[in-house]
């Protein structure tokens, strides 16, 4: 892609939107196959009430919009640091930084959303939040927490944890200890001093919260940036984390997916 960011961009993005579409379906149909398996795993199978069809999670952003106005982000963002006095180079690499951020998570979040819809589509069945490590601060402290059918996956961008599936009864066995990734020096953003603090006998999320005020600076950032990248509107709602977030029926949001499309 050229300096000439408007028709270099329309030359390379139908390619693109493509080829993450189909690496969003190879995701999401690999998330539709991971759930009943790991449940098997345990011991535990639980039928499904529903097909998920992994179709649902290609070809579109895990907050509704299309791929190609989320990838669009990208040259906006480089037409915004050249009109700001960065040289075409230089212009052009901070636009491909955010492709690179942003493909790595809308492929992540196919299969995330996939797991989630599998999860809704199964009685009695819960998920815990499993870290890759090394992760950051805000990861490590939620790593282990056992959640609901209907709690959606807070993420920020880039972010790798994944959900593991398993009944209520099994929950308990696949706890993470977040001090456990401390003191293996897993956390990448600790500070000198926390770090210290911890090193002192202070507790991860005790120091965690102490620092909240730098957290919800971070989660403003993260929001502006998703917002920007969608030209400064609110995206469309039409995903499983708001049937998550506004259903507490898993028969109802069943259905709820069965009219979205997203399960059969």
């Amino acid at each position: 892609m050229g300096v000439e960011f408007d028709p270099s961009w329309a030359a390379i993005s139908p390619s693109l939107a493509a080829v993450t579409s189909a690496a969003q379906l190879a995701a999401a149909t690999a998330a539709t196959n991971y759930v009943p398996a790991v449940l098997d795993e345990q011991g535990t199978p639980v039928a499904a009430d529903a097909r998920v069809r992994p179709q649902a999670f290609a070809g579109v952003a895990s907050d509704g919009r299309s791929l190609t106005t989320l990838l669009e982000g990208a040259v906006r963002l480089a037409k915004r640091g050249a009109g700001n006095g960065l040289d075409g180079g230089d212009a052009l690499a901070l636009g491909q930084r955010w492709l690179d951020m942003a493909l790595q998570t809308i492929v992540t979040d196919a299969a995330r959303d996939a797991t989630a819809a599998e999860i809704i589509t199964r009685p009695q069945v819960e998920w815990v939040r499993m870290a890759n490590p090394p992760c950051c601060s805000r990861c490590a402290v939620l790593a282990g927490a056992v959640y609901k059918w209907n709690h959606g996956f807070q993420r920020h961008p880039r972010c790798d944890c994944v959900h593991i599936p398993t009944t209520v009864a099994n929950a308990d066995s696949y706890l993470t200890k977040p001090h456990e990734l401390v003191s293996r020096g897993l956390i990448t953003d600790l500070t000198k001093a926390q770090q210290q603090r911890i090193d002192d006998g202070e507790g991860l999320v005790k120091v965690l919260n102490d620092s909240r005020d730098r957290w919800r600076e971070q989660m403003a950032a993260d929001r502006k940036a998703a917002k920007d990248s969608w030209g400064g509107s609110t995206p469309p709602t039409t995903t499983v984390h708001d049937l998550m977030a506004h259903l507490t029926s898993r028969v109802e949001a069943i259905n709820a997916m069965k009219t979205a499309g997203i399960a059969a």
